[in-house]
Protein backbone atom coordinates (compact mmCIF):
# COMPACT_ATOMS: atom_id res chain seq x y z
CA UNK A 1 0.00 0.00 0.00
CA UNK A 2 1.34 3.44 -0.93
CA UNK A 3 1.67 6.42 1.36
CA UNK A 4 -1.02 8.11 -0.72
CA UNK A 5 -3.36 5.22 -0.08
CA UNK A 6 -2.63 5.44 3.63
CA UNK A 7 -3.56 9.11 3.61
CA UNK A 8 -6.74 8.59 1.60
CA UNK A 9 -8.34 5.34 2.72
CA UNK A 10 -11.47 4.05 1.05
CA UNK A 11 -13.95 4.78 3.81
CA UNK A 12 -16.81 5.42 1.36
CA UNK A 13 -16.59 1.88 0.00
CA UNK A 14 -16.33 0.51 3.53
CA UNK A 15 -19.41 2.42 4.65
CA UNK A 16 -21.51 1.20 1.75
CA UNK A 17 -20.41 -2.40 2.20
CA UNK A 18 -21.07 -2.33 5.90
CA UNK A 19 -24.52 -0.83 5.46
CA UNK A 20 -25.52 -3.34 2.84
CA UNK A 21 -24.17 -6.21 4.90
CA UNK A 22 -25.88 -5.30 8.14
CA UNK A 23 -29.26 -4.29 6.75
CA UNK A 24 -29.55 -7.58 4.85
CA UNK A 25 -28.79 -9.78 7.86
CA UNK A 26 -32.23 -11.25 8.65
CA UNK A 27 -33.52 -7.73 9.23
CA UNK A 28 -32.22 -7.73 12.79
CA UNK A 29 -29.46 -5.11 12.49
CA UNK A 30 -30.17 -1.42 12.16
CA UNK A 31 -28.45 1.57 10.60
CA UNK A 32 -28.65 4.66 12.79
CA UNK A 33 -27.81 7.89 11.03
CA UNK A 34 -26.14 10.90 12.67
CA UNK A 35 -27.44 13.56 12.67
CA UNK A 36 -30.52 12.26 10.83
CA UNK A 37 -31.79 9.77 13.40
CA UNK A 38 -29.78 10.93 16.42
CA UNK A 39 -28.32 14.46 16.77
CA UNK A 40 -24.94 13.46 18.25
CA UNK A 41 -22.53 10.57 17.89
CA UNK A 42 -22.81 9.45 21.51
CA UNK A 43 -26.61 9.40 21.25
CA UNK A 44 -26.29 7.33 18.09
CA UNK A 45 -23.92 4.87 19.78
CA UNK A 46 -26.12 4.66 22.89
CA UNK A 47 -29.17 3.88 20.76
CA UNK A 48 -27.42 1.08 18.87
CA UNK A 49 -27.53 -2.61 19.66
CA UNK A 50 -25.09 -5.41 18.95
CA UNK A 51 -24.27 -5.56 15.24
CA UNK A 52 -25.86 -2.20 14.42
CA UNK A 53 -24.14 0.47 12.36
CA UNK A 54 -23.96 4.12 13.33
CA UNK A 55 -23.44 6.01 10.07
CA UNK A 56 -22.14 9.57 10.45
CA UNK A 57 -22.62 12.27 7.82
CA UNK A 58 -19.75 14.54 6.77
CA UNK A 59 -19.00 17.45 9.08
CA UNK A 60 -17.07 18.58 12.14
CA UNK A 61 -18.56 17.28 15.37
CA UNK A 62 -17.92 19.14 18.63
CA UNK A 63 -19.43 19.39 22.09
CA UNK A 64 -19.80 17.03 25.07
CA UNK A 65 -21.80 14.34 23.25
CA UNK A 66 -19.36 14.25 20.33
CA UNK A 67 -16.30 13.47 22.47
CA UNK A 68 -15.52 10.88 25.15
CA UNK A 69 -17.71 8.57 23.07
CA UNK A 70 -18.10 5.29 24.96
CA UNK A 71 -19.24 2.09 23.21
CA UNK A 72 -20.31 0.77 26.62
CA UNK A 73 -19.53 -2.84 25.78
CA UNK A 74 -21.82 -2.95 22.73
CA UNK A 75 -20.14 -4.43 19.68
CA UNK A 76 -21.24 -2.11 16.88
CA UNK A 77 -19.80 -0.30 13.89
CA UNK A 78 -19.23 3.47 13.99
CA UNK A 79 -18.40 4.58 10.46
CA UNK A 80 -18.37 7.83 8.53
CA UNK A 81 -20.10 8.20 5.17
CA UNK A 82 -17.22 10.01 3.47
CA UNK A 83 -14.00 9.21 5.28
CA UNK A 84 -11.56 11.08 7.54
CA UNK A 85 -11.02 13.96 5.13
CA UNK A 86 -14.64 15.03 5.57
CA UNK A 87 -15.63 13.78 9.03
CA UNK A 88 -13.91 15.19 12.11
CA UNK A 89 -14.30 14.73 15.85
CA UNK A 90 -12.92 17.94 17.33
CA UNK A 91 -12.34 17.36 21.03
CA UNK A 92 -11.51 21.03 21.67
CA UNK A 93 -8.86 20.01 24.25
CA UNK A 94 -11.72 19.06 26.59
CA UNK A 95 -11.26 15.28 26.66
CA UNK A 96 -10.67 12.26 24.48
CA UNK A 97 -12.46 11.33 21.31
CA UNK A 98 -13.44 7.74 22.14
CA UNK A 99 -13.21 4.96 24.74
CA UNK A 100 -13.26 1.18 24.48
CA UNK A 101 -13.18 0.15 28.12
CA UNK A 102 -15.92 -2.47 28.56
CA UNK A 103 -14.56 -5.60 26.91
CA UNK A 104 -15.41 -4.70 23.30
CA UNK A 105 -14.07 -7.20 20.75
CA UNK A 106 -12.96 -6.99 17.12
CA UNK A 107 -16.54 -6.53 15.91
CA UNK A 108 -16.54 -3.12 17.61
CA UNK A 109 -15.31 -0.96 14.74
CA UNK A 110 -14.24 2.66 14.38
CA UNK A 111 -13.88 3.52 10.70
CA UNK A 112 -13.23 6.70 8.75
CA UNK A 113 -12.80 9.64 11.16
CA UNK A 114 -10.28 12.35 11.91
CA UNK A 115 -9.87 12.78 15.66
CA UNK A 116 -8.16 16.01 16.65
CA UNK A 117 -7.44 18.28 19.63
CA UNK A 118 -7.91 15.48 22.15
CA UNK A 119 -6.35 15.95 25.56
CA UNK A 120 -6.02 13.41 28.38
CA UNK A 121 -3.20 12.13 30.57
CA UNK A 122 -3.64 8.58 29.21
CA UNK A 123 -4.48 8.52 25.50
CA UNK A 124 -5.25 11.98 24.19
CA UNK A 125 -7.66 10.83 21.48
CA UNK A 126 -8.49 7.17 22.06
CA UNK A 127 -8.31 4.92 25.13
CA UNK A 128 -8.54 1.12 25.04
CA UNK A 129 -8.54 -0.85 28.28
CA UNK A 130 -9.26 -4.57 28.48
CA UNK A 131 -10.68 -4.52 24.94
CA UNK A 132 -9.82 -5.52 21.38
CA UNK A 133 -11.66 -3.20 18.94
CA UNK A 134 -10.89 -2.64 15.27
CA UNK A 135 -9.77 0.89 14.36
CA UNK A 136 -9.27 1.55 10.66
CA UNK A 137 -9.08 4.32 8.07
CA UNK A 138 -8.74 7.02 10.74
CA UNK A 139 -6.47 10.04 11.19
CA UNK A 140 -5.28 11.15 14.62
CA UNK A 141 -3.81 14.64 14.48
CA UNK A 142 -2.71 17.28 17.00
CA UNK A 143 -3.77 15.29 20.05
CA UNK A 144 -1.88 15.61 23.30
CA UNK A 145 -1.20 13.90 26.60
CA UNK A 146 0.75 15.25 29.57
CA UNK A 147 1.61 11.63 30.35
CA UNK A 148 1.42 8.71 27.93
CA UNK A 149 -0.12 8.09 24.51
CA UNK A 150 -0.46 11.41 22.73
CA UNK A 151 -3.12 9.92 20.44
CA UNK A 152 -3.84 6.35 21.54
CA UNK A 153 -3.26 4.41 24.76
CA UNK A 154 -3.79 0.65 25.07
CA UNK A 155 -3.82 -0.78 28.60
CA UNK A 156 -4.19 -4.57 28.77
CA UNK A 157 -5.80 -4.23 25.34
CA UNK A 158 -5.18 -5.76 21.91
CA UNK A 159 -6.81 -3.62 19.24
CA UNK A 160 -6.25 -3.96 15.51
CA UNK A 161 -5.21 -0.55 14.18
CA UNK A 162 -5.03 -0.55 10.39
CA UNK A 163 -4.55 2.00 7.59
CA UNK A 164 -4.48 4.94 10.00
CA UNK A 165 -2.48 8.18 10.02
CA UNK A 166 -0.88 9.65 13.16
CA UNK A 167 0.26 13.22 12.60
CA UNK A 168 1.61 15.81 15.01
CA UNK A 169 0.58 14.13 18.27
CA UNK A 170 2.55 14.66 21.48
CA UNK A 171 3.08 13.24 24.96
CA UNK A 172 6.07 15.25 26.09
CA UNK A 173 4.56 17.60 28.66
CA UNK A 174 5.58 15.32 31.53
CA UNK A 175 9.17 14.73 32.60
CA UNK A 176 9.06 11.26 31.05
CA UNK A 177 6.18 11.11 28.62
CA UNK A 178 5.89 7.97 26.51
CA UNK A 179 4.48 7.25 23.08
CA UNK A 180 3.92 10.44 21.09
CA UNK A 181 1.30 8.70 18.96
CA UNK A 182 0.74 5.26 20.51
CA UNK A 183 1.43 3.86 23.98
CA UNK A 184 0.73 0.37 25.29
CA UNK A 185 1.15 -1.12 28.76
CA UNK A 186 0.15 -3.97 31.09
CA UNK A 187 0.44 -6.80 28.61
CA UNK A 188 -1.18 -5.01 25.69
CA UNK A 189 -0.60 -6.56 22.26
CA UNK A 190 -1.90 -4.19 19.57
CA UNK A 191 -1.57 -5.16 15.91
CA UNK A 192 -0.65 -2.05 13.92
CA UNK A 193 -0.81 -2.50 10.15
CA UNK A 194 -0.01 -0.18 7.23
CA UNK A 195 -0.12 2.94 9.39
CA UNK A 196 1.67 6.24 8.83
CA UNK A 197 3.35 8.03 11.75
CA UNK A 198 4.63 11.54 10.96
CA UNK A 199 5.85 14.36 13.19
CA UNK A 200 4.87 12.91 16.55
CA UNK A 201 6.95 13.57 19.67
CA UNK A 202 7.55 12.31 23.19
CA UNK A 203 10.31 11.91 25.72
CA UNK A 204 10.44 8.15 25.07
CA UNK A 205 9.25 6.72 21.77
CA UNK A 206 8.48 9.65 19.48
CA UNK A 207 5.90 7.57 17.60
CA UNK A 208 5.37 4.37 19.62
CA UNK A 209 6.30 3.21 23.12
CA UNK A 210 5.50 -0.04 24.89
CA UNK A 211 5.96 -0.85 28.58
CA UNK A 212 5.17 -3.53 31.16
CA UNK A 213 5.15 -6.89 29.35
CA UNK A 214 3.65 -5.65 26.08
CA UNK A 215 4.00 -7.32 22.70
CA UNK A 216 2.99 -4.89 19.93
CA UNK A 217 3.48 -5.85 16.28
CA UNK A 218 3.99 -3.12 13.67
CA UNK A 219 3.62 -4.33 10.08
CA UNK A 220 4.03 -2.35 6.87
CA UNK A 221 4.21 1.00 8.67
CA UNK A 222 5.90 4.24 7.63
CA UNK A 223 7.46 5.99 10.66
CA UNK A 224 8.80 9.34 9.53
CA UNK A 225 10.25 12.46 11.17
CA UNK A 226 9.21 11.73 14.75
CA UNK A 227 11.24 12.89 17.75
CA UNK A 228 11.99 11.43 21.18
CA UNK A 229 14.88 11.81 23.59
CA UNK A 230 15.08 8.01 23.83
CA UNK A 231 13.86 6.33 20.66
CA UNK A 232 13.03 8.91 18.02
CA UNK A 233 10.73 6.39 16.34
CA UNK A 234 10.04 3.63 18.88
CA UNK A 235 10.91 2.68 22.46
CA UNK A 236 10.55 -0.72 24.10
CA UNK A 237 10.56 -0.75 27.91
CA UNK A 238 9.99 -2.84 31.05
CA UNK A 239 10.12 -6.48 29.89
CA UNK A 240 8.32 -5.87 26.61
CA UNK A 241 8.92 -7.37 23.17
CA UNK A 242 8.17 -5.25 20.10
CA UNK A 243 8.14 -6.59 16.55
CA UNK A 244 8.53 -4.42 13.47
CA UNK A 245 8.17 -6.13 10.12
CA UNK A 246 8.44 -4.53 6.68
CA UNK A 247 8.46 -1.05 8.20
CA UNK A 248 10.32 2.07 7.04
CA UNK A 249 11.80 4.36 9.72
CA UNK A 250 13.28 7.51 8.17
CA UNK A 251 14.32 10.94 9.39
CA UNK A 252 13.50 10.35 13.04
CA UNK A 253 15.39 12.24 15.75
CA UNK A 254 16.60 10.97 19.12
CA UNK A 255 19.71 11.32 21.26
CA UNK A 256 19.50 7.77 22.62
CA UNK A 257 18.54 5.98 19.41
CA UNK A 258 17.24 8.10 16.56
CA UNK A 259 15.35 5.02 15.39
CA UNK A 260 15.03 2.54 18.24
CA UNK A 261 15.61 2.54 22.00
CA UNK A 262 15.37 -0.67 24.04
CA UNK A 263 15.89 -0.73 27.80
CA UNK A 264 17.84 -3.38 29.67
CA UNK A 265 14.86 -5.69 30.18
CA UNK A 266 13.29 -5.69 26.72
CA UNK A 267 13.66 -6.89 23.15
CA UNK A 268 12.92 -5.60 19.68
CA UNK A 269 12.73 -7.96 16.72
CA UNK A 270 13.06 -6.34 13.31
CA UNK A 271 12.41 -8.06 9.99
CA UNK A 272 12.70 -6.65 6.44
CA UNK A 273 12.73 -3.08 7.72
CA UNK A 274 14.65 0.11 6.93
CA UNK A 275 16.15 2.44 9.56
CA UNK A 276 17.69 5.35 7.69
CA UNK A 277 18.77 8.99 7.78
CA UNK A 278 18.04 9.60 11.47
CA UNK A 279 19.30 12.63 13.37
CA UNK A 280 21.35 13.19 16.53
CA UNK A 281 21.79 9.60 17.74
CA UNK A 282 22.78 6.14 16.62
CA UNK A 283 20.20 4.13 14.69
CA UNK A 284 19.63 1.73 17.59
CA UNK A 285 20.50 2.05 21.28
CA UNK A 286 20.13 -0.69 23.90
CA UNK A 287 20.37 0.16 27.56
CA UNK A 288 22.86 -2.31 28.96
CA UNK A 289 23.00 -4.87 30.34
CA UNK A 290 20.17 -6.92 28.95
CA UNK A 291 18.53 -4.92 26.16
CA UNK A 292 18.34 -6.92 22.94
CA UNK A 293 17.67 -6.03 19.30
CA UNK A 294 17.58 -8.84 16.74
CA UNK A 295 17.47 -7.80 13.10
CA UNK A 296 17.12 -9.86 9.94
CA UNK A 297 16.90 -8.62 6.35
CA UNK A 298 17.14 -5.01 7.55
CA UNK A 299 18.84 -2.02 5.95
CA UNK A 300 20.37 0.38 8.48
CA UNK A 301 21.97 3.34 6.70
CA UNK A 302 22.88 7.01 6.95
CA UNK A 303 22.00 7.66 10.59
CA UNK A 304 23.86 10.64 12.00
CA UNK A 305 25.70 9.02 14.91
CA UNK A 306 26.17 5.55 13.47
CA UNK A 307 24.41 2.60 11.89
CA UNK A 308 25.51 -0.89 12.92
CA UNK A 309 26.82 0.14 16.32
CA UNK A 310 26.32 -0.84 19.96
CA UNK A 311 23.98 -3.77 20.52
CA UNK A 312 23.61 -4.45 16.76
CA UNK A 313 27.31 -4.04 15.90
CA UNK A 314 27.83 -7.66 14.86
CA UNK A 315 24.68 -8.06 12.77
CA UNK A 316 25.59 -6.24 9.56
CA UNK A 317 26.11 -8.78 6.78
CA UNK A 318 24.39 -11.51 8.80
CA UNK A 319 20.87 -12.89 8.20
CA UNK A 320 20.36 -10.67 5.16
CA UNK A 321 21.20 -7.39 6.93
CA UNK A 322 22.78 -4.63 4.81
CA UNK A 323 24.14 -1.08 5.05
CA UNK A 324 23.25 0.53 1.73
CA UNK A 325 21.40 3.62 0.55
CA UNK A 326 17.81 2.37 0.11
CA UNK A 327 17.36 4.72 -2.89
CA UNK A 328 13.95 6.19 -2.13
CA UNK A 329 12.04 7.70 -5.04
CA UNK A 330 11.65 11.20 -3.53
CA UNK A 331 11.26 13.61 -6.46
CA UNK A 332 10.81 10.82 -8.97
CA UNK A 333 7.49 9.91 -7.33
CA UNK A 334 6.37 12.70 -4.95
CA UNK A 335 3.16 10.90 -3.95
CA UNK A 336 5.18 7.89 -2.79
CA UNK A 337 8.46 9.46 -1.67
CA UNK A 338 9.53 6.40 0.32
CA UNK A 339 8.85 3.86 -2.36
CA UNK A 340 11.97 2.45 -3.99
CA UNK A 341 13.87 2.94 -7.22
CA UNK A 342 13.92 -0.26 -9.23
CA UNK A 343 17.67 -0.62 -8.60
CA UNK A 344 17.31 -0.19 -4.82
CA UNK A 345 19.12 -2.82 -2.73
CA UNK A 346 15.82 -3.15 -0.83
CA UNK A 347 13.76 -4.01 -3.92
CA UNK A 348 12.70 -7.68 -4.05
CA UNK A 349 14.90 -8.43 -7.07
CA UNK A 350 18.03 -6.93 -5.47
CA UNK A 351 17.82 -7.76 -1.76
CA UNK A 352 19.94 -10.61 -0.35
CA UNK A 353 17.23 -13.24 -0.60
CA UNK A 354 14.83 -11.28 1.59
CA UNK A 355 12.14 -10.22 -0.84
CA UNK A 356 11.12 -6.61 -0.39
CA UNK A 357 12.61 -4.60 2.49
CA UNK A 358 10.60 -1.69 3.89
CA UNK A 359 6.95 -0.67 3.89
CA UNK A 360 6.67 0.25 0.21
CA UNK A 361 7.75 -1.51 -2.93
CA UNK A 362 9.22 -0.22 -6.17
CA UNK A 363 7.65 3.10 -7.16
CA UNK A 364 9.98 4.50 -9.83
CA UNK A 365 12.62 3.48 -12.34
CA UNK A 366 16.36 3.13 -11.86
CA UNK A 367 18.39 5.97 -10.38
CA UNK A 368 20.20 8.26 -12.78
CA UNK A 369 23.97 8.43 -12.51
CA UNK A 370 25.02 11.78 -11.04
CA UNK A 371 27.64 13.24 -8.77
CA UNK A 372 26.30 13.88 -5.29
CA UNK A 373 27.43 14.67 -1.76
CA UNK A 374 26.56 13.32 1.66
CA UNK A 375 25.00 16.69 2.57
CA UNK A 376 22.71 16.51 -0.47
CA UNK A 377 21.61 12.98 0.42
CA UNK A 378 20.81 14.04 3.99
CA UNK A 379 18.91 17.12 2.80
CA UNK A 380 16.44 14.93 0.93
CA UNK A 381 15.19 13.60 4.27
CA UNK A 382 14.66 16.90 6.08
Amino acid sequence: MSAGTLMKAGAVVAAVALCLGFTSSSGRSAVIRVPGDQPTIQEGVSAAGVGDTVLVAPGTYTGPLNRNIDFGGTNLVLVSESGPEFTTLDCSSAGRGLLFVSGEDSTSVLDGFTVTAGLHEIGGALYCKGSAPTVRNCEFSANQSPGVGGAVACVAASPLIADCVFYGNSSELALEGEGGALYCSQGAAPQVRRCLFVGNSSDMGGAVSCSDDCAPVLSGCLILENAGDSGGAVACLNTSTMTIEQCTLVGNMGVAGCGVYVDGTSMLVGDRSIIAFGYKGEAVVCSQPGGTVLLSCCDVFGNEDGDWTGCISGQNGVDGNIEKDPLFCHHANPSERYSLHSDSPCAPENSPGCGGIGALGVGCGPTSVQTTTWGRIKALHR
